[in-house]
């Protein structure tokens, strides 16, 4: 690269012109009378003592800095080692490195803040950035605060910024005056105009100005961003989990042995301190019990599937729907219908009720799952097939396998081989594969709201031969049938574009693995020509050219580049 050229170059240079210097002393030396020797040989040392300290910060550089590819010499003037940021760029700008040193350039690629800086991980926010740790500037590159006693300065919310000074965490403004001074252990980023902060080993509630909204009684808590939506936290007091608003009240009592999630549902079930069950909302009801159950699963259409001994159901207001019994089996569906059966009597079937507890229908089968688009896969003669509503047989049992339907198909097994059907029991895509394993099921943060990723068309990694590939509940294929590994990676959600999927596969497994980006609603591969894609906001995307990770590129929603960087990211 050419950092790397210049340091070496520079370094070469040096000690070129040391050894000529010390060669050229040796050669006067023994022509000069002895104080000429001695005169030559100060101004030699000298020179010497000049050179070394030119050559200590490119020789510590280069000892602290990792090794990179050389450059391709046609984006020699762009050196972008890392891109940092938030869930959006802030301003517009996003922070780059060329050669060693830190700018900011605009979603056209151009630098609008040269680089100046040893460290500018993070992205503007609130009209500054962080660069070299402990200082300040705003979006025209002037520092407009520094201190060096300052260990490192964080992420600015609501106009504050936790910052550690002598050891201590204090929160500072944008023009980096302490507004709450460095007296703490710990602290968290304000949410809300509050933030957790930790002295003598407890946590307090503080607000902006400092001023504390509880004591220092909190012997742990969970500040996470999961739990903004809920308005309430996790805090243990006295041994015992509650849970505290942003305000520093206790909605929920701290008499729960266990931390109370209210994260992407208002209910959670609780183990009291006399080891009885509770069911706990977000707003502060419990509803408890005098017995211990545990839970199976999360609550269906307000019914939730419990255990003790046997299987039961209660509803979420606490009243008991199927009382728990020793060998009993209960189903629950989505839609909150429900079966039942006593597994002592082998020749018992199973009987369907509606959610208000009128009966569906009572069938001889043994084996049955729950309803899902009013289809619920049963057994008969050791094959699989589905039934309705009122127990009639929709789809011949014909199956060895038989799953949910999703998004009009299911996934089913037939002669050895996995397939797609539809909800009439024609194939959708035919039973070939070895293996089919659904990859999209995940719930996801973004701008203070929970979102459970869901999506009319489910994906699908199936495998034939030893090689997989990757198809949609239409039965369309979205990767061919070509790769020896494919994993899904994550899974991002922006409000204001479709869920993306990132998948890492390989032609060839001891090659090592690069990245797919998919369109997880409509099942498509996006942005083919690019690996690891991220998105920044406004449109605009990061990633690497398939096949040259040397290359950190910014493109938009077209794929149009706009910034490409010289060595790898």
């Amino acid at each position: 690269m050419l950092g790397s050229h210049i340091d070496s170059s520079f370094y070469l240079c040096i000690n070129k012109r040391v050894r000529t210097l010390l060669l050229y002393g040796g050669i006067v030396l023994k022509k000069r009378p002895a104080y000429q020797r001695f005169t030559t040989i100060l101004g030699i040392s000298f020179l010497v003592l000049i050179a070394s300290v030119l050559m200590l910060p490119r020789v510590a550089l280069a000892a602290n800095e990792p090794a990179y590819h050389e450059w391709d010499k046609a984006q020699e003037h762009v050196g972008l080692s890392h891109l940092w940021f938030t869930d959006r760029a802030g301003n517009g700008l996003i922070p780059v490195r060329q050669n060693w040193k830190w700018g900011f350039i605009n979603y056209q690629g151009k630098f609008v803040i040269k680089p100046q800086f040893q460290l500018a991980r993070d992205a503007f926010n609130q009209g500054v950035a962080v660069v070299n740790r402990n200082q300040l500037i705003n979006s025209k590159g002037k520092v407009i605060f520094q201190d060096k006693s300052i260990e490192y300065i964080g992420w600015f919310d609501y106009g504050l910024a936790i910052a550690k000074k002598n050891g201590k965490i204090g929160y500072m403004n944008t023009k980096g005056k302490f507004v709450i001074s460095p007296t703490y252990e710990e602290g968290t980023s304000f949410y809300n105009q509050v933030a957790m902060v930790k002295k003598n080993g407890k946590w307090a509630l503080i607000n902006t100005k400092g001023k504390l909204l509880t004591t220092f009684n909190i012997e742990e808590m969970d500040y996470r961003i999961d739990y903004r939506k809920s308005g309430v936290f996790p805090v243990k007091i006295d041994g015992l989990w509650g849970s505290m608003n942003y305000k520093g009240q206790l909605v929920v009592p701290a008499e729960f042995k266990n931390k109370l999630e209210f994260t992407g549902n208002t209910l959670d079930w609780g183990l009291r301190r006399d080891n009885h069950s509770a069911i706990v909302r977000q707003d502060g009801l419990i509803v408890s019990f005098n017995e211990y159950y545990s839970k199976l699963g999360e609550p269906q259409s307000g019914l939730w599937k419990i255990k003790q001994n046997g299987e039961g159901i209660v509803d979420v207001s606490g009243h008991m729907i199927v009382e728990p019994q020793s060998d009993q089996k209960v189903i629950l569906s989505g839609d909150g219908s429900y079966a039942v059966r006593d597994i002592k009597d082998e020749s018992s079937g199973w009987a369907f009720y509606k959610k208000d507890q009128t009966l569906l229908f009572e069938s001889s089968y043994t084996d049955m799952q729950a309803f899902s688009e009013d289809l619920a896969a049963v057994k008969v003669n050791q094959k699989w097939g589905y039934v309705s509503k009122n127990g009639d047989i929709k789809i011949p049992a014909q199956y060895e396998e038989a799953n949910l339907f999703q998004a009009g198909s299911a996934v089913i097994r037939k002669n050895g081989k996995y397939g797609l059907i539809g909800t009439r029991g024609e194939s959708i895509l035919a039973a070939k594969y070895d293996e089919m394993i659904p990859l999209i099921e995940r719930t996801n943060y973004m701008n203070n709201q929970i979102e459970k990723l869901t999506t009319k068309n489910p994906l699908y990694r199936v495998k034939l031969n030893k090689s997989y590939g990757i198809v949609d509940s239409r039965g369309n294929m979205v990767m061919d049938v070509k790769y020896e590994m494919i994993d899904l990676d994550r899974t991002d959600y922006y409000h204001d574009i479709d869920p993306i999927a990132t998948v890492q596969y390989a032609l060839k497994a001891k090659d090592g693995s690069i990245s797919a980006s998919i369109n997880i609603k409509t099942g498509k591969r996006i942005f083919p020509a690019y690996s690891m894609v991220n998105y920044l906001g406004d449109g605009m995307y990061s990633g690497f050219p398939v096949g040259k990770k040397s290359h950190y590129v910014i493109f938009n929603a077209k794929g149009k580049e706009v910034f490409r960087s010289g060595f790898e990211g």
